[in-house]
């Protein structure tokens, strides 16, 4: 993956997709009984970056087109209160952006969700905006909990990539909630 300084408000792009799905990820326990039942994971930083640039690896590959911009992020969990977790759980968001032409970004859409698809992704969210020429769908992998999010710009000039971990625990000399 070849890294590149990245303007603010491309990043902002894939900050208002990972933020929708933090909320559905990263619940506190006491909002749900289930979780009390099925205690998170504990999982290493590096396991979980390994997952997420895989997950990236894979819309790259689909694409046709490297990632530019690659940047990821450890951050607390949030409850569904926007309340952040003092327990230590943790998730990775990372982001980069794929160049790609205008006239190609839907097709691409389509290629990049049905080989997703095929790798036993769940497609979560499909979508065609308004003006027909842009979109967005996201998919969750139900053995790695990552989900991808690939959005078209308003612009036409890239196309965003997100992806998102579970919350996890963290493993012993570790303190990604706090990085």
């Amino acid at each position: 993956m070849r890294l590149k300084s990245v303007r603010p408000w491309r990043l902002s792009v894939v900050a208002i997709a990972l933020a929708a799905a933090v909320t559905a990820c990263t619940a506190k326990a006491d909002d749900n009984p289930r979780d009390k039942e099925e205690p998170l994971q504990t999982k290493p930083v590096a396991e979980v970056l390994q997952l997420v640039q895989t997950g990236a690896q894979a819309v790259a590959d689909a694409a046709g087109s490297p990632l530019n911009g690659w940047s990821t992020n450890t951050v607390p969990c949030e409850g569904r209160g926007g309340e952040i977790a003092d327990d230590g759980r943790w998730y990775l968001g990372a982001s980069a952006n794929l160049r790609v032409a205008p006239a190609e970004q839907i097709a691409t859409l389509a290629r990049v969700r049905e080989a997703l698809r095929q790798q036993g992704y769940e497609i979560t969210e499909d979508r065609t905006f308004a003006d027909g020429t842009r979109g967005s769908f996201s998919a969750r992998d139900p053995n790695t909990a990552i989900t991808v999010t690939l959005t078209t710009t308003k612009n036409l000039d890239h196309m965003a990539v997100g992806l998102l971990s579970d919350c996890y625990m963290p493993v012993d000399g570790e303190d990604p909630a706090n990085a």
